[in-house]
C-alpha cells in the first residue's frame, strides 16, 4: 500500500509528536486484498462472463427450423399449408343405373331370350311343316285356300314370337336395370366414402403437423431451459474467485478496526509546534477496502457477452 505524509508548523505554545501504530496484521491483510484487487482489475472482463451453452446454441439451430425452417414446400411451411387450405373439397360421383346397363343385359339375352326365341322358332318350323304335310294330303297343296291358310298361320306364328320376344325383353331388361342399378349403388356409396375418408385423412394430415411442431417448439424450450441452467451454473463457476475477494473485503471491513489504532504522543509545551503522521490510517485502508467492495459487487452484473 501507499505511504503518506503530512507535516504542519505553527507557533504554538506546545509541541506535540503524533505516530500512529498499527499491528502488523492488519497492515499485511490490507496489502494482501489491495494486491488481488489490482490483479483482478488486469483480467480481461470478457472471461468472467460464461458464454452460450451448447444446449442453447442447439435450441437456437432448432427454432431456426421451425414452420419448415425457411423451406415453404416442407411440412408445415407457408406454401404446404396454403396447399392444405386451398385443396378443393373431397365431391361424391354420382352413379346411374344407365351407365352399366348392357353388362347386365347382355348375359340375359345370350342365355334367356336368345335361347328361348330359338326353341319357339323351331317349334314354329315345325308347326309349318306338319301344316304342309295336311295341305298335301287333301290335295290342296297348291291352291288359294293352302296360301290362305298358310298366311294365316304365319300372321299367328309372328305375333306369337313378338308376344314372347318383348315379354322376355320386358324380362331381360327389369333383370338388367335391377343388377346394374344395386351397382349404380354401390359405386355411389364407395365415391361418398372415398370422399369422407380424403376430408378426415386432409384433417389428420394438418393436425398430425400441427402436433409435431408443437413438439418441436417444446423440445427448443426444454433445451434452451436446460441451456440457461447450465450457463448459470457456469457463471458461478466463474465468479467463485470474484465472490470470494468480495467475502474477503467484506469481512476484513467488518472488523472494528478502530481499536487497533494505536498512537504515541509526546508534547513538552514550547512553543514550537510540529505534527508529522506517516504510514496508512486505519480510516484510509477502511475506505479503500469499502470501495474496492462496491466494485466487486458491480461485476456481478455485467451482462451475457457470446464470443
Amino acid at each position: 500500500m501507499g505511504k503518506k505524509k503530512t507535516k504542519t508548523s505553527s507557533q504554538e505554545t506546545s509541541h506535540s509528536v503524533t505516530t500512529p501504530n498499527n499491528p502488523s496484521w492488519v497492515d499485511d491483510a490490507a496489502g494482501s486484498l489491495n494486491s488481488s484487487i489490482q490483479k483482478y482489475g488486469q483480467t480481461d472482463p470478457y472471461s468472467r462472463v460464461a458464454p452460450l451453452s451448447d444446449l442453447e446454441r442447439q435450441a437456437a439451430s432448432g427454432a431456426s427450423q421451425l414452420g419448415g425452417g425457411g423451406d415453404p414446400d416442407a411440412v408445415g411451411g407457408t406454401n404446404w399449408f396454403s396447399n392444405l387450405m386451398q385443396a378443393p373439397a373431397p365431391s361424391v360421383s354420382s352413379a346411374s343405373l344407365l351407365d352399366n346397363l348392357g353388362a347386365y343385359m347382355n348375359p340375359y339375352r345370350d342365355q334367356v331370350t336368345n335361347a328361348a326365341m330359338a326353341d319357339f322358332d323351331a317349334d314354329a318350323g315345325r308347326t309349318r311343316a306338319t301344316q304342309d304335310l295336311a295341305l298335301a294330303g287333301q290335295g290342296a297343296f297348291g291352291g288359294s285356300g293352302a296360301a290362305l291358310t298358310r298366311s294365316l298361320t304365319e300372321s299367328e306364328l309372328a305375333r306369337a314370337r313378338n308376344s314372347q320376344l318383348s315379354k322376355l325383353n320386358s324380362d331381360m331388361f327389369n333383370a338388367g336395370a335391377t343388377l346394374s342399378g344395386q351397382d349404380a349403388d354401390r359405386r355411389q356409396q364407395a365415391s361418398a366414402a372415398n370422399a369422407q375418408l380424403a376430408q378426415q385423412n386432409a384433417q389428420w394430415r394438418g393436425q398430425l403437423a400441427l402436433d409435431r411442431q408443437a413438439g418441436d417448439r417444446a423440445n427448443v424450450a426444454t433445451q434452451a431451459a436446460l441451456g440457461q441452467q447450465l450457463r448459470g451454473a457456469d457463471q458461478v463457476y466463474r465468479d467463485a474467485p470474484t465472490t470470494a475477494l468480495s467475502k474477503q473485503i467484506e469481512m476484513f471491513s467488518g472488523l472494528p478496526l478502530q481499536l487497533f489504532h494505536g498512537q504515541t504522543s509526546d508534547s513538552n509545551g514550547t512553543s514550537n509546534s510540529t505534527q508529522t503522521t506517516s504510514g496508512t490510517t486505519l480510516g484510509d485502508i477502511a475506505g479503500l477496502l469499502s470501495g474496492a467492495g462496491s466494485l466487486m459487487s458491480g461485476a456481478g452484473a455485467i451482462g451475457v457477452h457470446v464470443k
